[in-house]
């Protein structure tokens, strides 16, 4: 096999050598990468006029609902944590630490149908496009700390 690789790599330095490389089309400018080569060309054409249109595949448009909706309770559990910190030592702090509980309980039940909702997900995306389940308790230290 090296002997194959050896004399196909010295093809290939020759052909530098004599410049066939030189006026190739496209010379110097990024390759187009707007179409998939691996695409099923049945679906090829479909899947250009949707993103023609400013759509895109309904797995993708799902996924981005997913992560919009993630963030989004995060942003709302933050909120929360942050003002229980605030209220820490003063005559708030007991209102804030049930408003950060019944915030925790929603995020909570949010996360487990998120979770639902990508398992459903995972088995609808090609292969190598699957997204990890979230773990509740990592989303809950990272907003803490």
């Amino acid at each position: 096999m090296k002997r194959w690789e050896s004399l196909v790599d010295q093809k290939i330095r020759e052909a530098i050598e004599q410049g066939e490389f030189d006026d190739l089309a496209g010379a110097g400018r990024p390759i187009d990468l707007s179409e998939n080569p691996y695409e099923d060309p049945d679906w090829r054409t479909a899947h250009r006029m949707l993103r023609n249109a400013g759509f895109a595949p309904a797995w993708i448009e799902e996924r981005k609902d997913i992560d919009t909706e993630l963030e989004a309770a995060r942003i709302g559990l933050a909120r929360s944590w942050g003002i229980l910190l605030n209220a820490r030592d003063t005559q708030h702090h007991q209102p804030a630490q049930a408003r950060w509980e019944g915030a925790l309980q929603n995020f909570r039940a949010k996360v487990a149908e998120l979770n639902r909702r990508i398992d459903g997900w995972n088995l609808k995306a090609p292969a190598g496009f699957q997204r990890k389940r979230i773990d509740i308790e990592r989303e809950i230290d990272r907003i803490k700390n």
